[in-house]
């Protein structure tokens, strides 16, 4: 029960917030921003609401039903702490966009284009901290075909990548200071770099033991 108490809260926090400022918010709200964070979409507040938190309730739902069907459920048990925080963090983030929203909508200056390295690189730190503790998995980790049908792969590759998401989390946190097309710019590409340094990594121990 205690695992479900905190996302809960998230989820529930999330709610009051849209149902009391629900009455004051626009008929048409902004809710996607390009990467020099202008607004590019739009949408009905009650979509806009319903979507978000929608989107919010995705990593509970995970929480609670990716070990029950991953046919390598009996390793969740192994790294329970780690996936516990990782969904937390992703409910988390999902939560400050709820918010971030909210006050776009009711007429604040939010600069999403630098926010958004920020609030991501900060998952991605948490992510890199709890990598290494994953263990092999069809639903979270670094899953491509040499990690999954090699443990040691699996094992070196998240060890590293952990190291590598890590770094990119901080870059990608530094980014809010950049101006906003720089930053968003900026964050597309940290990602890019995270995820190919860390699959050619893994490559390179599959050609190693073939």
């Amino acid at each position: 029960m205690k695992k479900h108490l905190l996302p809960i809260i998230f989820i529930a926090a999330a709610v009051i917030l849209w149902l009391s400022v629900y009455s004051k918010l626009p008929d048409q709200m902004p809710v996607h921003w390009d990467l020099n964070g202008k607004v590019n979409g739009y949408a009905t507040k009650f979509s806009a609401m319903l979507t978000s938190l929608g989107i919010m309730c995705l990593p509970y739902l995970l929480l609670v039903v990716i070990p029950k069907i991953d046919p390598k459920k009996e390793n969740y048990l192994k790294f329970s702490r780690g996936y516990f925080i990782i969904n937390m963090a992703m409910l988390l983030l999902f939560l400050t966009i709820n918010i971030l929203i909210i006050l776009s909508a009711l007429g604040h200056n939010i600069k999403m284009g630098s926010i958004t390295g920020l609030i991501v690189g900060a998952l991605f730190i948490v992510i890199g901290n709890y990598l290494p503790q994953i263990k092999p998995n069809y639903f979270m980790g670094i899953r491509i075909p040499w990690t999954l049908n090699d443990p040691e792969n699996w094992k070196k590759t998240h060890r590293f990548g952990g190291k590598i998401f890590m770094a990119g989390g901080f870059l990608s946190v530094l980014t809010v200071f950049l101006p906003a097309g720089a930053a968003g710019t900026s964050f597309l590409l940290i990602l890019l770099i995270v995820v190919l340094i860390t699959t050619l990594y893994s490559y390179q121990l599959y050609r190693k033991t073939s």
